[in-house]
């Protein structure tokens, strides 16, 4: 085609030429468009449009429109005298004439263009149900396919009458460019063919259930977000979103699937409900994502299977109960082991720790994650918490967690803004966004793409909708749903579009709420289609279709008529493989005010009983919570004891079940529902369900720490059972809520009752003579004893007697603290029980205990305490004793070994109980060997201080993580010599716990917390030695002896504080000063004390030591050889056995020895050395103070 053509000959050579589609045309028309609304612009109106009068250009891949022949242009005047009419009905004129234009444009035979505007053609069908037709004044006819958006824009020029006041009509040539530029901006959407399918001959509207419109500010957050997680080395973001119901929360977060898929990410979702068991929601979420992983059969899956095998291992197995899908995801790849059963509390733990594991292998740099848990103002406590758990596991990386919660006055914010809270305390960023009801545009956009309208003429109905529904989207798509099915919004099979009555629309009622405008709008439904709804709204915000089948009354249902119709009502969606869920929480909670409130527990206790007696027994287990739920709610229409009994051993199958699943609050739920069916005369005719219910529900209550419900349900079988036999569970747990409330006394009266029950003694009096008695039995028993016999010692088979050690275990766990005297006593009668009747699995942690009092300052028989260890850890082995580990692990390796084994060999084995403890659920123990291991990396090992202080910081957080602050401030400690030998200003107290080292201090002697204040006093004498300042170090070294260290066991920290003491002691006995003879007996103390350690324990650990306090003692005494040669061999035995930190210490002080005799260029040689050592040390502070000093001897 030419250049400046004429639009007749443009047509005429159109209609010859292939590659002029109606895209091209579109541009033509919107060029043409553009120049009449220029020319209104300037007041003109054109009067003259014809396609001999238009000339179109082309220029850089765009047209352009020029109008000639302007004799019959008309300039508009100013003068509004008469209303303005006379330049309306000129710009109408324009507007006719433009319609006349687009029509011959776009093909304009298929148009009759000269049809009387009067005339009418209704050719509509009468609809279905709720179906109903009008009447229009309008005639077009139209070839099959044309894009309606465009008929409509077209026909609405063309067939307009002078004058006429109605709402679909374009007042200004301005709408008609903006709407054909969004026609050609959105092709997609607007030049689709029209299509007359189903829902157009029956007048049904196919709205999209999950349209999401505006809120550009808000996706540019949530991609800001996602981009954040993926740089900054992955640290994961909260985003939290709110709003009032049905605002679109859920659709906003949708938008995240995008950059998710660009970078090759996961998206894993759960979704909470008020009806369904919240501490059941993440597990569902992850099955989900493991299903859709299998369904999709993604690429490159096997790098996440490896992550997984590695991070999680067998405990792929402990999640399977609760993570079916997991399991098959898995299939093939985890080695065939046990995973070691556990109790309910410990259970508790390990899953929480293993779901956190599990995480944390899906997430990577190369696919990141997005974890999104919608309605979480229905998450209960547990589930708050472990959402907390994962959001702050510091092994998360590359995630981004996203949560929506609905703000309402009747939904209580506070658990989720204390939760929200401690994650940002814990150093998680948290970003917020409120949103609120879409704006008119919004609503005008939506419309005008599901009716695929021009904007311009959806401008009235949408400023309608919105005024009516405040703009809340979901109350937007069942209002435009209601307009439908009321008749005011229809499909004209004759213009082939879609119309509706703005008049009608205006006056129609409507309710504030959505939800009871939805009930209304479900009672025009027929009556089978409002029974399936309420019978829906009872299965839960999901079901399958065989729930629905078993649940609806036999041949008076139709599922498969039900279930179509309620997906294309907006109702249901459908998630595959027969499943269902609702559009909108709301939309149930509507279905479910169908049902009059008096009369919802009979229907529920029908359907519950329904599917109860329609599901064969081994099929039972799979609906069970669903049949509980309903019967639950039915409870007030039971009669008979028998009823009582039946529906009380269903809570009992379901709570159990929960159980393993790891549900406990949901357990408790059903169990207590349980009980509360069981009367008194229930005690005699079904005394085991009874019995078995009280237990298993003590059990779950005491897991999920509701001590207000487990006192009066511990007391029932304690009262009730047949023999003593059967309420040893009930004690075992009323024991154990003792220790958890602080109790401890009370705890180790109920275990001497249990244990004297059961024929053994207990100790009433605790004094030196017993104690000696008690030793000395031991001490005999073990006397002939090899450790092969020890360890190979028969099993304990007598079932009172492994009673006695359970219940003896107990008493001891709270001796520790409450009555220590009573520690090594009973650790003596386990000792002997074992030896005497068998080992049991707690023989293992009696031998290590056992030991760590044979290398206590009361005996010091290192070699002893060594074998009892050996004993211990090999009792544990051969006995599978995995739950144990992290116990005996903290007593052999924490107390014992440092004694015989290098310092070093003790750090794998204390992170090998982290791990094994974490998967066991012993929360105590477990993190007690992440303190040790810092304890002993930082003092012992002089590892260096940048991996200290990082990892110190883990351990910090794992103990926040855990809600055990106690060692969480030990390990601060442990940070914060980290940071001051590194001379970092920065404050571990603050930065984790909001304290000063001071207020710790003061709180610690204040609550009588003896070892915290002795281990900030030695972490204080520690710092200030190492950093010179030794009035400070010795006044905290007076401080400390306020602070015994008793004859319990000693750490790591113990001795090198002890070393410590001695240097400070020789240092101020070779000041002369009057004390001297006080600091020289001190010195040389500690110098006895290290030459038994040296000599009777481990050399490789103690023989720097001892060679640097001797040095220390000969120069003292001026012996210049002796103290030399032992300063060399303190330098050699540290450097051989790694110690750094140690060895610059030994060159400090041999710097320091010679520079006091005047050996100078022999000083800056010790000096430099020293700064060597202290740099691999990473300790910078100490190594400025010794540039310092390098510095003055240099001058």
């Amino acid at each position: 085609m030419g250049q400046g053509s004429t639009l007749a000959k443009w047509l005429h050579m159109a209609r010859r030429r292939a590659d002029v589609n109606i895209t091209v045309r579109l541009r033509a028309a919107i060029a043409i468009v553009k120049t009449l609304a220029d020319f209104h612009k300037a007041k003109v109106v054109y009067n003259n449009l014809s396609p001999d009068n238009i000339v179109l250009d082309t220029f850089d891949g765009s047209y352009i429109a020029t109008f000639i022949d302007l004799s019959k242009a008309i300039i508009l005047s100013n003068d509004t005298s008469n209303g303005g009419q006379v330049e309306k009905n000129a710009v109408e004129m324009d507007l006719q004439a433009l319609g006349r234009i687009l029509n011959a444009l776009f093909d304009g035979e298929r148009f009759d263009s000269n049809s009387s505007a009067d005339e009418s053609d209704d050719t509509s069908t009468e609809g279905e149900e709720h179906s109903y037709r009008r009447k229009r004044n309008k005639r077009q006819a139209q070839v099959e396919g044309f894009p309606t958006c465009l008929n409509a824009l077209i026909s609405t020029l063309l067939l307009r009458k002078e004058g006429e006041e109605t709402s679909e009509k374009y007042g200004n040539v301005k709408d008609v460019l903006s709407d054909l530029q969004v026609i050609a901006t959105n092709p997609q959407i607007f030049l689709k063919a029209l299509k007359v399918d189903d829902f157009t001959l029956h007048n049904r509207l196919n709205a999209p259930v999950d349209a999401f419109y505006g809120r550009q500010s808000e996706v540019s957050l949530l991609y800001h977000a996602f981009d954040s997680v993926n740089k900054h080395e992955g640290q994961p973001m909260v985003l939290s979103i709110s709003g009032s119901p049905g605002t679109g929360k859920t659709f906003l977060v949708n938008q995240i699937r995008k950059p998710l898929q660009e970078a090759s990410g996961y998206l894993i979702r759960g979704k909470f409900d008020r009806r369904a068991r919240p501490d059941s929601i993440i597990f569902l979420a992850l099955d989900d994502f493991f299903a859709r992983l299998i369904d999709e059969r993604r690429k490159n899956v096997q790098d996440l299977i490896q992550r997984i095998r590695h991070a999680v291992g067998p405990g792929c197995r402990v999640l399977m109960n609760s993570i079916p899908n997991l399991h098959r995801f898995m299939e093939g790849h985890l080695d065939d082991n046990s995973d070691g059963a556990v109790g309910s509390s410990a259970s508790e733990h390990r899953w929480k720790y293993l779901l956190c594991k599990l995480v944390a292998a899906v997430s990577s740099k190369n696919e990141p994650l997005a974890i999104f848990f919608d309605d979480l103002q229905w998450a209960d406590e547990t589930s708050l918490e472990v959402i907390r758990m994962i959001i702050t596991e510091p092994d998360i990386k590359y995630c981004l967690f996203l949560c929506t919660h609905r703000i309402e006055d009747e939904i209580p914010q506070h658990r989720m803004k204390r939760m929200f809270q401690t994650i940002q305390q814990q150093g998680v960023s948290v970003m917020s966004i409120k949103i609120g009801a879409i704006a008119k545009d919004t609503v005008n956009t939506m419309l005008s793409e599901t009716l695929c309208l021009p904007p311009s003429l959806c401008s009235p109905l949408s400023s309608t909708i919105h005024n009516r529904t405040g703009g809340i989207i979901l109350f937007v798509m069942n209002f435009l749903r209601s307009l439908n099915e009321d008749g005011l919004l229809w499909f004209n099979l004759s213009t082939r579009r879609w119309e509706y009555d703005i008049v009608g629309i205006q006056q129609k009622e409507v309710s504030a709420d959505v939800v009871q405008h939805m009930s209304q709008r479900m009672t025009r439904l027929p009556r089978s289609m409002q029974f399936g709804l309420k019978l829906c709204s009872c299965l839960g915000a999901s079901f399958d279709v065989n729930a629905l089948r078993k649940g609806g009354p036999a041949n008076e249902f139709d599922v498969e008529e039900f279930l179509p119709f309620s997906i294309e009502s907006g109702f249901f969606r459908e998630d595959g493989q027969r499943r269902y869920s609702w559009a909108h929480d709301q939309v149930q909670q509507a279905a479910y005010a169908l049902i009059p409130v008096g009369k919802r527990e009979s229907f529920h206790l029908l359907l519950g009983s329904r599917m109860f007696m329609r599901t064969p027994a081994e099929e039972l287990t799979n609906i069970i919570f669903t049949v509980v739920v309903n019967m639950n709610h039915g409870i007030g229409q039971l009669k008979t004891l028998a009823q009582f009994h039946e529906v009380a051993r269903l809570n009992l199958k379901a709570g159990k079940k929960a159980m393993t699943l790891s549900s406990f609050d949901s357990a408790a739920k059903y169990l207590l529902v349980g009980v509360s069916l069981i009367k008194e005369e229930s005690w005699n005719s079904e005394y085991e369900l009874s019995l078995e219910l009280h237990d298993t529900v003590c059990e779950a209550l005491f897991v999920i720490g509701d001590w207000e419900k487990l006192l009066p349900n511990i007391q029932e079988p304690l009262q009730k059972a047949r023999c003593f036999a059967d309420k040893l569970n009930t004690y075992h747990t009323l024991v154990r809520y003792l220790k958890a409330t602080g109790d401890l006394r009370g705890a180790i009266e109920n275990c001497k009752h249990v244990v004297s029950e059961l024929g053994d003694d207990f100790p009433d009096q605790i004094d030196e003579a017993l104690f000696r008695e008690e030793t000395r039995r031991v001490e005999q028993l073990l006397q002939d004893k090899s450790e092969a016999e020890l360890i190979s010692l028969p099993k304990m088979t007598d079932e009172r007697k492994i009673a006695s050690m359970q219940f003896l275990n107990h008493a001891l766990s709270s001796a520790f603290a409450a009555e220590p005297m009573l520690d090594p006593i009973l650790t003596c009668r386990m000792v002997s029980l074992s030896v005497e009747c068998g080992v049991c699995e707690i023989s293992a942690t009696a031998f290590a205990g056992y030991g760590s009092w044979l290398v206590s300052a009361y005996k010091s028989d290192f070699e002893g305490g060594y074998r009892m260890g050996h004993v211990a850890i090999e009792l544990k082995n051969r006995l599978r004793y995995e739950e144990g580990i992290p116990r005996i692990h903290a007593i052999v390796y924490g107390f014992i070994n440092i004694w015989r084994t290098p310092f070093q060999a003790s750090l794998p084995k204390h992170l090998e109980a982290y791990d094994a403890g974490n998967f066991s659920g012993d929360v105590e123990f477990t993190l007690s060997n992440l303190y040790m291991h810092g304890v002993n990396s930082l003092y012992g090992c002089g590892d260096n201080l940048r991996d200290v202080d990082s990892t110190t910081r883990v351990y910090i957080q794992r103990c926040k993580q855990s809600g055990q602050s106690f060692l969480g401030k030990f390990i601060c400690v442990i940070h914060e010599v980290a940071l001051k030998l590194m001379g970092s200003s920065e404050k571990s107290y603050a930065s984790f716990y909001d304290t000063t080292e001071e207020r710790m201090f003061i709180d610690g002697r204040e609550q009588s917390k003896i070892s915290l204040c002795r281990f900030i006093l030695f972490k204080r004498k520690y710092v200030a030695f190492f950093l010179g300042q030794m009035h400070a170090a010795a006044d905290f070294f007076e401080l400390g002896l306020s602070f015994p260290i008793g004859g319990n066991g000693r750490l790591v920290d113990i001795i090198v504080g002890v070393f410590i003491d001695g240097l400070i002691a020789f240092y101020y006995a070779r000041k002369r000063r009057s004390d001297e003879n006080r600091w020289t007996e001190i010195g040389n103390g500690v110098l006895s004390l290290l030459e038994v350690w040296a000599k009777e324990g481990s050399d490789w650990n103690f023989s720097n030591k001892l060679f640097l306090l001797q040095a220390e003692c000969f120069f003292l005494r001026g012996d210049e050889r002796a103290a030399l040669q032992k300063y060399n061999a303190s330098i050699k035995s540290a450097q051989d056995h790694r110690f750094i930190h140690e060895e610059g210490l030994a060159h400090e002080r041999l710097a320091s020895f010679h520079d006091h005799y005047g050996r100078r260029s022999e000083a800056l040689t010790c000096f430099n050395a020293a700064k060597r050592c202290y740099e691999h040390w990473g300790a910078q502070a100490v190594v400025q103070r010794v540039e310092r000093t390098i510095a003055k001897l240099q001058r």
